[in-house]
């Protein structure tokens, strides 16, 4: 994956020469997310796949691909109707097991953390998706297509709905999105959904999306509804590497003034190198999307599968799925030094303190930021 790096200007500063030395700490990248109610969940690694497009590929394929992603502590975004017919359980969802490597040890289930996407229309979103949660996504930006439409193409409808590709989408062609949850009366009583999530879903903890364009208005009245988290949607817009970085920190700084500094802000970017990932997260974000390094996996898969008539990626199996520990390989070749690096750098943070992790030698840049002039 040959990505620029969008937020080059900007430098992770080294401890300073004087700095007493001192040993790496163990498992330092993983933390965990505070809930308003119940115990904190672990987030072993501070990256997520937000928006997957799952109809491109098979039902098993796109399992087997959540699989292997959850295998590298990125939490994936998956509904049931999204890798498996209603008649199934995806592996993803159920777990595996994973045989112990010590002989007298006994074998072990593996379970795979994930983010149920609540969209306002609720698309083939079932009751069970809530069961065993980590993240509730109430997702308040409209989708947007491929062709730019607020709607859903016909094939995503297809996969949501279990149907044959030959079976004529509910309402003809493209299906519009809706703006806002129908069973709300206003922003304002944001706060009646968010419990409701709470208790569709006690074991996660519940998370706003929202756009950038109107975060002064919008943000504060969020943050009124108590949720558990926000995530930044910056991935539907062209930004300069300049623009993305001061959102993202006037966001966190507009979350500390609202007095909700302990309120994580994941952000979705597009595409970025685990360089601009980690700069993030030393701008104010809690975890960050890399939808840029996981989709292409899809792509990979896609390109790597010759098309065939009576094999469309929205046609449900009737064959229960078995997970193929090959496509862990294919996504630790793909994704392996991607995370190796951001692991990397992000443990190198633990060294500096937080005011002097930032700087560049960019006059404009460190003034817009307010991060070290370097000279």
């Amino acid at each position: 994956m040959n990505t620029k790096h969008r937020l080059a200007p900007l430098h992770l500063l080294p401890p300073t020469v004087n700095t007493p030395w001192t040993g790496v700490q163990v498992d330092s990248q993983r933390g965990t997310i505070a809930r308003q109610h119940g115990e904190a969940l672990p987030l072993p690694l501070p990256l997520f796949w937000y928006d997957p497009p799952w109809y491109q590929v098979t039902l098993e394929q796109a399992d087997n691909l959540a699989v292997a992603v959850g295998e590298l502590d990125i939490l994936v975004t998956a509904m049931r109707s999204d890798l498996s017919a209603p008649h199934h359980e995806p592996v993803f969802h159920a777990g595996r097991t994973v045989d112990s490597s010590a002989a007298n040890e006994e074998s072990t289930r593996r379970r795979y953390r994930r983010i149920v996407p609540y969209r306002s229309e609720r698309y083939g979103l079932t009751v069970t998706d809530f069961d065993h949660a980590d993240i509730v996504d109430l997702r308040l930006m409209m989708a947007r297509d491929v062709s730019g439409r607020f709607a859903y193409s016909p094939a995503q409808i297809q996969r949501w709905e279990a149907a044959p590709a030959t079976a004529p989408v509910a309402g003809g062609g493209w299906v519009p999105a809706a703006t806002f949850p129908p069973d709300v009366v206003s922003i304002d009583h944001l706060d009646s959904k968010v419990r409701q999530l709470r208790r569709l879903a006690n074991s996660a903890a519940v998370f706003v999306s929202m756009g950038p364009y109107r975060m002064a208005d919008e943000l504060p009245k969020l943050l009124a509804s108590q949720p558990d988290g926000l995530i930044l949607r910056l991935d539907e817009i062209q930004l300069e590497g300049l623009e993305l970085a001061a959102i993202t920190r006037r966001a966190r700084q507009m979350m500390n003034t609202e007095n909700h500094s302990h309120v994580p802000l994941w952000v979705v970017p597009g595409v970025i190198t685990p360089d601009d990932a980690v700069k993030l997260v030393t701008l104010g974000a809690s975890a960050v999307a890399v939808d840029g390094w996981c989709n292409e996996l899809i792509d990979l898969t896609r390109q790597s599968q010759p098309s065939k008539p009576t094999s469309h990626p929205a046609t449900p199996s009737d064959k229960p799925h078995e997970y193929d520990p090959r496509w862990g390989d294919f996504a630790r070749e793909h994704l392996g030094e991607l995370t190796e690096r951001f692991r990397g750098l992000y443990e190198s943070l633990c060294s500096v303190s937080e005011s002097d992790r930032l700087g560049s030698f960019n006059a404009t840049w460190a003034k817009t930021l307010g991060v070290h002039g370097l000279r």
